[in-house]
């Protein structure tokens, strides 16, 4: 992700507290193996990978991963493909490739064109889930030809999450829930894959976000639908397996359901959930803009399969609740992206203070972000074409600026969803600066790889992945940005922009790292996954890494005396990079 131009707009404070750990040095001593780089080729192609998105691991060492080829001859190949890191010289599996076909339900020959959203997999089988795009999947009848008395159809199913349980791809989800053998006995029963409740059935319009997996047979999303009031939301999940694959999709909260303790007040806002151990949870809010209402929320998924009706939500942290370790300190905003074992949640949060009215206020900062950082051409044209210049904040219609304001106070959380014990990985302050990453994404007019069929739009997100009361972050400091690792409550670097490559990839050696990322399945039984690019102007190098994040007792111990020296070592090195 492009980093972007930032102006101070109020002083930083607080002090950075992680759990009593120092401040974070370089050299946890991971041994990192190339998952994939720009010298592997993709499987069936004669041309080598050179773009990657976030990846997920399982418990096993098993990594998902999307990637593409550059063009050459023809369309980029891409796709959603594995490779078992638990033992060496294990092959890369394609599991979907742009061109292969779209499974059942499709009588129109659709292949897959696009694959919008990272790739997740369930933590304890081999299980993943995607999303992918297409063109429409299915030729159905929907009504009679007056005149003729022929059958008058159209077509449909252009958006899906696709799953493979047991090896085999299939559809776990699909805009398809208002095909019906009733009243046209040609059309096949897709009342499955409807909204719930609704009446008549009605069908998903787009899977927004990265759907998650569970226990080898559950898919956990968030699907956008339309009725007679508008556009709605909410989160589902879908047992793909049971009743021979027919198994419908079952509601667990949307904009008809009411924020647990606003009785009244419904969801205006939900986020992709994360699932795992037979739970889900999952962001939901009264105002996605200006939140004032809601949290993160629990929904036991065996309960409600058995007894065929929503779980109740059980509440693990709210908009307007106190702040571990912060003194007169209130979340104002909660991230969306919750890394989830079953047990643990770890999540983003912001927080402002109560002045002496009782009046919650949140210190900002302004950050400018821009349409020239965008690589892609459609994309940032589109961007452009949207700055009028009064709703982007700069006040200079297409000057491709954009101002947005942040919270000054901001940090990354974990907490146990049985005790509510909640604990402070990392805040703002003296070493860290920030913890939100800007990108514009979403829908481009005209073109086929559209994002979540939402318009695109500057959005903000942060970055960790969590395994227990450990972590796995991204954060910017006042000079670099990089991925930090709280193990056994210690903080330690594991990479940063600007250091050299070779730390990462043998094939990078000489190079700056330029861009690091994880998600929020990156970090799973003491399995860490990255992904990462490199540079020196004229030679890149990129790709998808991993490593046993469980140091060896005696390195750790030896890593943990010997700080100081490491660090030193570890800041000439960047320096050297750098240069």
């Amino acid at each position: 992700m492009t980093r972007t131009s930032v102006s101070i707009a109020a002083s930083l404070a607080a002090t950075t507290c992680l759990l009593g750990a120092s401040a974070a040095h370089a050299g946890t001593p991971l041994n990192w193996s190339t998952v994939v780089n720009n010298n592997t080729q993709f499987p069936g192609d004669t041309r080598n990978f050179n773009s990657y998105n976030q990846p997920s691991v399982n418990n096993a060492g098993l990594v998902v991963f999307r990637a593409r080829t550059q063009g050459g001859s023809g369309s980029p190949a891409s796709g959603i493909l594995t490779r078992d890191m638990s033992s060496p010289g294990n092959p890369i599996v394609p599991i979907i490739t742009r061109g292969s076909a779209v499974p059942q339900p499709n009588n129109t020959g659709a292949v897959f064109n696009e694959f919008p959203s990272i790739p997740r997999i369930d933590a304890t089988s081999s299980m993943i889930a995607t999303r992918g795009q297409s063109r429409p999947v299915l030729e159905y009848q929907n009504g009679v030809d007056p005149v003729t008395g022929e059958p008058v159809t159209t077509r449909g199913g252009t958006t899906g999450i696709y799953t493979n349980p047991g090896g085999t791809l299939i559809t776990g989800a699909a805009g398809l829930g208002n095909v019906s053998s009733n009243p046209f006995a040609s059309n096949p029963d897709l009342t499955y894959f409807a909204v719930p409740n609704t009446s008549p059935n009605t069908k998903f319009d787009q899977f927004p976000g990265a759907p998650s997996a569970t226990g080898g047979d559950t898919l956990v999303f968030k699907g956008n639908w339309t009725d007679a009031e508008g556009g709605q939301t909410g989160v589902y999940f879908r047992d793909v397996l049971a009743n021979g694959g027919t198994a419908p999709v079952q509601l667990i909260a949307d904009s008809k359901t009411d924020i647990p303790g606003y009785a009244g007040t419904q969801f205006g806002s939900t986020a992709p959930p994360s699932a795992a151990g037979g739970r889900a949870v999952f962001l939901g809010v009264d105002n996605e803009a200006a939140p004032t209402k809601g949290g993160i929320y629990m929904a036991a998924l065996d309960d409600a399969k058995a007894a065929d009706t929503p779980s109740l939500l059980t509440t693990i942290a709210s908009i307007g609740g106190a702040v571990v370790n912060q003194a007169n300190a209130f979340f104002t905003q909660i991230g969306e992206a919750l890394s989830f074992d079953g047990k643990h949640v770890a999540f983003w949060g912001a927080w402002g203070e109560k002045d002496q009215n009782g009046a919650l206020v949140t210190a900002t900062r302004s950050v400018t972000v821009s349409c020239g950082s965008i690589e892609n051409a459609a994309t940032s044209a589109f961007c452009l074409s949207q700055d009028d210049g009064l709703t982007s904040g700069s006040g200079v219609a297409g000057d491709g600026l954009y101002s947005f304001d942040v919270a000054v106070n901001q940090g990354f959380f974990i907490t146990d969803v049985d005790t509510l014990e909640t604990r402070l990985v990392a805040q703002t302050g003296d070493q860290f600066s920030d913890f939100v990453y800007w990108n514009f994404s979403g829908k481009v007019p005209g073109a086929e790889d559209e994002e979540d069929g939402e318009l695109a739009r500057w959005r903000s997100a942060s970055f960790i992945a969590s395994d227990g009361w450990n972590a796995a972050f991204k954060g910017s400091g006042l000079d670099t940005t990089g991925l930090y690792h709280l193990f056994g409550g210690e903080l330690s670097t594991l990479a940063e922009y600007g250091m050299d490559g070779g730390a990462l990839d043998p094939d990078a050696a000489g190079l700056a790292i330029t861009s690091l990322g994880l998600e929020r399945d990156s970090y799973r039984n003491g399995w860490l996954a990255i992904n990462a690019g490199m540079s020196d102007g004229e030679n890149n190098m990129a790709g998808v890494y991993a490593a046993r994040a469980v140091p060896e007792p005696s390195t750790w111990a030896i890593m943990i005396l010997g700080f100081a020296g490491v660090g030193a070592a570890i800041r000439r090195r960047r320096a050297v990079a750098a240069g």
